[in-house]
């Protein structure tokens, strides 16, 4: 199902002490880019304290690629990346997603955000690796867990997978039965994982 919805950008950066202990300071600032033309919504937060809580993440969704194009030729992006940058106490890893499937809003919207970015394993092509999301995407859809599944613009076969919760042990607990445990089994057998889960912080 599209929603149109055609891009998310997905910024993810090791969270500096001053993000943890201060993040309203950051929100303040991050808040501005909602100025931007052709942005749907903004969402910055910390990965959730059971897993840590040393990640940080900016997510972005827009209408259309030249939209987020031209913003990041705009003194809004300048300011929003010094801004990520004392964020963050590492370096910024960014991807740019297209083909959505669902609607993201309602699990970035959600009180606990799982980011899920799935790297292919060899021999495993973009065809199988998007069945497979989107039978999972169903799902999670079906069962009230909001999904949504996106691939990486640059074609360098990555893609993003979005579900939103009501709480860290909900999620824990609920992909240990069926009908997930057999599926998500089945997409681990396809491609390197890369989980995390996060409580966002949103503009508008």
């Amino acid at each position: 199902m599209s929603t149109g919805t055609k891009v998310i950008q997905f910024t993810t950066f090791p969270a500096s002490e001053a993000f943890m202990e201060n993040r309203a300071y950051f929100s303040t600032s991050l808040e501005r880019i909602a100025d931007a033309n052709g942005l749907i919504s903004s969402f910055w937060g910390l990965q959730v304290p059971e897993e840590g809580a040393k990640m940080g993440y900016l997510i972005t969704v827009w209408d259309s690629s030249e939209h987020y194009r031209k913003f990041t030729t705009s003194d809004l992006f300048t300011s929003g990346m010094a801004t990520l940058k004392e964020a963050a106490a590492g370096d910024l890893t960014r991807y740019q997603f297209i083909g959505v499937h669902g609607s993201p809003a309602p699990g970035l919207n959600a009180s606990i955000t799982e980011v899920v970015i799935v790297k292919p394993n060899a021999g495993i092509s973009g065809t199988e690796i998007k069945e497979a999301a989107y039978s999972l995407s169903n799902i999670f859809n079906s069962h009230g867990h909001p999904a949504a599944f996106g691939e990486s613009v640059n074609g360098d076969g990555v893609y993003l997978i979005v579900v939103g919760w009501p709480s860290i042990s909900e999620s824990r607990t609920v992909v240990k039965t069926e009908p997930f445990a057999s599926k998500i089994g089945a997409f681990e057998s396809l491609a390197k994982l890369s989980l995390s889960h996060t409580n966002l912080d949103r503009r508008p």
